[in-house]
């Protein structure tokens, strides 16, 4: 993304963000960090394995850098009731045979 972004003189993950993102990839459980979308200084984003998401936290802080935390839900998707468009979801879903 730095080099892409260098080329076309924009800068897609300026060199603060790769500092950013080198450290934490060298962290251990980190799977993936990164600049989500068209980059810019505004956000970065990381993927990691069990408690790892605790020393990204400690380490982005120590660098003011706010983390917002996203898990997975360990009940897996769910369907919101009130949105109208779930019927239709919900019947391409069943009507579908995984082998």
């Amino acid at each position: 993304m730095r080099k892409m972004g260098e080329a076309a003189g924009i800068p897609i993950e300026p060199e603060s963000q790769t500092r950013l993102l080198d450290t934490t990839m060298n962290m251990e459980g980190v799977l993936l960090a990164g600049v989500p979308g068209a980059g810019g200084f505004d956000a970065v984003f990381t993927v990691t394995l069990g408690a790892a998401s605790s020393n990204v936290i400690k380490v982005w802080s120590s660098l003011n850098v706010l983390a917002l935390i996203v898990r997975e839900d360990p009940c897996g998707v769910h369907l919101e009731t009130n949105d109208p468009r779930a019927t239709q979801i919900t019947t391409s879903v069943s009507s579908m045979h995984i082998k």
